[in-house]
């Protein structure tokens, strides 16, 4: 198993900042057109937020393995899920989209470090 071109991770990072920005400024907006749009605008900045988080670890620590790198993916996830539960016992908005699009972040992000093998 191996790491990706260090330019994904960047790229990676960038994006997922970008489309979180432009989620959080427009969607107040964006809300009420239909049901799916509401979830997609509601729960992407979880997806976001940790797989930029999760990019932005083979970048500060470079010679990281592949191992401790996914129990640092579990960690993180670990925590967002805690601050998502934690959502629902406290006055702030408790979503199951927002654990879904966490749960579909680490799992990507899980995915794309499989060993992959070569076709025969």
């Amino acid at each position: 198993m191996s790491f990706r071109d260090k330019s994904f991770y960047i790229a990676s990072f960038i994006t997922c900042g970008f489309f979180a920005i432009i989620v959080k400024v427009t969607r107040t907006e964006g809300f009420g057109i239909n049901v799916f749009l509401d979830t997609i605008l509601g729960s992407s900045p979880s997806f976001f937020y940790l797989f930029g988080i999760l990019s932005l670890i083979p970048i500060i620590q470079p010679k990281i393995n592949i191992k401790t790198f996914n129990k640092s993916i579990l960690m993180f996830t670990a925590g967002a899920l805690v601050y998502e539960a934690e959502q629902y016992w406290t006055s702030m908005f408790f979503d199951l989209g927002d654990i879904i699009a966490t749960l579909l972040a680490a799992m990507l992000m899980l995915f794309l470090h499989q060993n992959k093998r070569k076709a025969i």
